[in-house]
């Protein structure tokens, strides 16, 4: 069985904390390749690198105090990084790659993540495998949508940063460590505006994402349904060395 790359993405009726809660999932969209590459990845995996227009952007990095208190001020931050990044035509790919790597791992919850997309399955395995799998989950994620990015074109996402526009529209908090960021994305010749939602949970002194919504439509819900049938039907070894395959396979077209 094959895991493929695209992104479907899963709605749910409802989520605590990442977790889906009852229901299960109705409908899928699809998003196109260009955004779904900037949406996961590049631009806190989500609305930076291809919707974030010049004129959006927070004027400076926000300070790690503000960062540390204010969930809005973070994701700000991490496009800002993340657009500057793009935008920068002298930067080599394999160096902007790597920038785009980092940002991504100081400012995501993987580890959350990857116990996400197993959901029970997480603790049916040993602590050795959940060890693997965190490393592995990660490297596959960041491949496919670093991979996306070079299908689509960095030149056509530098072109969109033009022609969009976002707003942040506000935020909220689930008990003291977890909280949504609320944003709304007005892509030219698309509309009505792409309401995009950033999932955080308090690490320590700062906030990390450990999962984005578009138009309510969960993205690691997507994966966890994917992962599940590989689970159910083949066991934790199958899915394993299906992500393996696939890190190699991105990998091996990242470096060409």
């Amino acid at each position: 069985m094959e895991i493929p790359t695209n992104v479907y993405l899963a709605s749910r009726p409802w989520r605590m904390r990442g977790r889906d809660c009852g229901a299960s999932v109705k409908r899928r969209a699809v998003i196109s390749q260009g955004l779904a590459g900037a949406v996961f990845l590049a631009g806190a995996l989500c609305a930076a690198v291809a919707l974030i227009p010049e004129r959006a952007r927070p004027q400076a990095t926000a300070s790690a105090a503000v960062m540390a208190g204010d969930p809005t001020a973070m994701v700000k931050a991490v496009i800002d990084q993340t657009t500057e990044l793009v935008r920068d035509t002298q930067t080599p790919t394999a160096e902007r790659d790597k920038k785009l790597r980092e940002i991504a791992e100081d400012n995501f919850d993987f580890a959350n993540m990857a116990r996400s997309t197993l959901g029970y399955h997480w603790g049916q395995i040993t602590p050795a495998q959940q060890a693997q799998f965190v490393p592995l989950f990660t490297s596959f994620m960041e491949n496919v949508y670093l991979s996306k990015m070079k299908d689509y074109s960095v030149e056509k996402i530098r072109q969109n940063l033009n022609t969009s526009n976002v707003s942040f529209t506000g935020q909220s908090y689930d008990g003291a460590d977890y909280a949504e960021v609320h944003s709304s994305v007005l892509l030219k010749d698309q509309p009505p505006p792409v309401k995009v939602d950033y999932l955080l949970r308090r690490d320590g002194a700062s906030w990390k994402i450990y999962d984005l919504d578009i138009d309510a439509i969960s993205v690691m819900a997507n994966y966890r349904n994917q992962f599940n049938r590989v689970l159910n039907n083949d066991g934790y070894p199958a899915l394993v060395s299906m992500l393996q395959k696939k890190v190699r396979e991105l990998g091996s077209t990242l470096d060409n």
